[in-house]
């Protein structure tokens, strides 16, 4: 209560109590919020899938060049993924089953590309494929004894080839 003098006598005049915010003032912004939510969300979720791509290939280049020192050291025999890994020139994430960055790295059988009469079968020649984790990344790249990374394939989310390229197609070279 506040107190006013008027005319000489006190009389206790009531104040406004407001303490706080109302339910429509809320309920605005919280819909703000949202919108500003359904806006950003789906670009930074695209936004993190390319970036997951990026390392993708970048993993598959650090792979190759690491094969490339391996087989410098020994006689140019190339190894696996784990025997890579196993004499340090790799670390221990391109094992890990449930990847890194988006993608998981595995000995590949085939890749798509490669020039006639070169293979991927070790110890004289190689291959690594970097395959997309679900909802991480969209597309799968691979790379042989040429040093090429290559686009490989896609899956979902993407439900086509990127425009302009497809299977066996190198990266970063137009």
């Amino acid at each position: 209560m506040n107190f006013s003098n008027i005319n000489g006598e006190e009389k206790a005049v009531p104040m406004k109590n407001e303490q706080g915010f109302s339910l429509v003032e809320l309920l605005i912004v919280v819909a703000i919020i949202a919108i500003i939510a359904a806006i950003a969300v789906p670009s930074l979720l695209t936004s993190r899938m390319a970036a997951n791509e990026a390392s993708g290939i970048e993993g598959c280049r650090t792979a190759g060049s690491s094969m490339v020192a391996y087989a410098a050291v020994n006689n140019q025999n190339y190894t696996d993924i784990a025997g890579l890994v196993g004499e340090a020139y790799l670390d221990d994430r391109f094992t890990n089953a449930s990847g890194f960055n988006g993608y998981i790295y595995t000995d590949a059988a085939t890749v798509a590309g490669l020039p006639t009469g070169v293979g991927v079968g070790t110890p004289t020649e190689f291959g690594v494929q970097a395959d997309p984790v679900t909802s991480l990344a969209r597309y799968t790249y691979a790379i042989g004894p040429d040093q090429v990374v290559r686009y490989q394939g896609y899956q979902a989310p993407a439900t086509a080839d990127p425009v302009g390229l497809s299977a066996g197609d190198p990266i970063g070279k137009r």
